[in-house]
């Protein structure tokens, strides 16, 4: 007997009027999707429970093979794109934008735009990428290809691929192998994708 929840079948998910849906898509049925129209989902897709995506604005993209582990936060509004093969572990926060800290604006989400502060920008996460369990990306920030993030560190500035990067901020550690790139190939191969 399996306990906890089920993933949608594909025509549950044609009816809730994605950008774009893809096939082969798996998103557990107590997943919050706020503004799915503005929300494209290539093929190979995985949402895991209790993620919440938001895409009030700007379009939210998850590419093909792309994987979205357990309890992530994705505040897309500005913004999203997370590129193929790249992945969250859980509790993962993305914020696109952000209230003013400084006490020049006021905060929250029941106060009028004119009103607020804060950065705001779309966040961009390459191929091949994998972000740590507890990391939280700040707005208006590009992680380039082939970056990993360590677990429960920040981001707060693009990130240049192929390096390891952990800490609060992060800094980058070492680079990192480039041997998946070879194995993605194997993987298209062996699977006609």
């Amino acid at each position: 007997m399996h306990i906890g929840s089920t993933f949608y079948d594909q025509s549950e998910l044609k009816e809730f009027g994605f950008k774009n849906l893809g096939v082969n898509v798996l998103i557990k049925r107590n997943v919050g999707i706020f503004f799915t129209e503005n929300i494209s989902i290539g093929n190979n897709v995985r949402i895991d429970d209790f993620t919440i995506i938001v895409a009030s604005r700007e379009e939210v993209v998850f590419k093909n093979n792309t994987n979205i582990a357990s309890h992530c936060y994705i505040a897309g509004s500005e913004g999203f794109v997370l590129d193929e093969f790249s992945t969250f572990a859980p509790g993962v926060k993305i914020f696109s934008g952000s209230d003013d800290y400084s006490g020049e604006k006021l905060t929250g989400a029941t106060v009028p735009k004119e009103f607020m502060g804060g950065k705001h920008g779309r966040v961009y996460i390459g191929r091949h990428c994998i972000l740590g369990a507890g990391s939280i990306v700040l707005p208006d920030v590009t992680i380039e290809e082939g970056c990993a993030i360590g677990s429960l560190s920040l981001v707060t500035k693009n990130l240049s691929g192929w390096g390891i990067y952990a800490g609060i901020p992060v800094k980058k550690i070492k680079d990192r192998s480039r041997k998946l790139l070879e194995l993605e190939l194997k993987y298209k191969e062996n699977f006609n994708v």
